[in-house]
C-alpha cells in the first residue's frame, strides 16, 4: 500500500498517513519511503512530509500466519491481537492461529469475545486435534 504522511510522529512514533480514502494511524517503524514521487501533493501533505515523499506500507506487511500471547495479560494481549489483526487483514491473509494456551481459559475467553466484535473476522473457531486443540483458535477473514 502507499499514502502519505498526514501528521507528525507522536511520543511513540505512530503518525497518520491517508492511503487513498482511509486515514490511518500506522508506526513509522513499519513504513519505508516509495522510490518514486508522488505526481502532486496538497499543501497540508508536503508541509508534513518535508520532501513531499510518499510513504509505502509493504514493508511492514509481511507478517506471520500466527500470533502468540501466551503468558500476557488479558489487556496486552487484546492491544497486540488488535494490532495485528489490523496488518494480518492489510496483508491480505485469509487465515491466521492465535496462540493463548490451555490453561485457566482466561486469555481464550477474551480472544473469542473480541473475535465477536471485530470487524475482519468472518469466523472463528478451535484449534482441531493436531492443530493446538483448545489452546489455538483459528481466525477466517471476511
Amino acid at each position: 500500500l502507499r499514502g502519505s504522511v498526514n501528521s507528525h510522529i507522536d511520543a511513540s512514533g505512530d503518525l497518520f498517513i491517508m492511503c487513498g480514502i482511509m486515514r490511518m494511524k500506522v508506526n513509522v517503524r513499519d513504513l519505508s519511503l516509495a522510490e518514486e514521487k508522488p505526481t502532486s501533493l496538497s499543501k497540508k501533505q508536503r508541509d508534513f512530509s518535508g520532501k513531499g515523499g510518499q510513504m509505502d506500507l509493504s514493508r511492514g506487511l509481511h507478517i506471520s500466519s500466527e500470533i502468540n500471547l501466551i503468558g500476557k495479560n488479558s489487556d496486552d494481549a487484546i492491544a497486540a491481537l488488535d494490532k495485528y489483526l489490523d496488518d494480518a487483514y492489510l496483508a491480505h491473509l485469509h487465515e491466521v492461529r492465535v496462540v493463548h494456551g490451555k490453561g485457566t481459559g482466561t486469555l481464550r475467553k477474551a480472544v473469542g469475545n473480541y473475535l465477536k466484535h471485530s470487524p475482519y473476522v468472518k469466523s472463528y473457531s478451535l484449534g482441531e486435534y493436531g492443530e493446538g486443540d483448545a489452546g489455538v483458535t483459528i481466525v477466517k477473514f471476511k
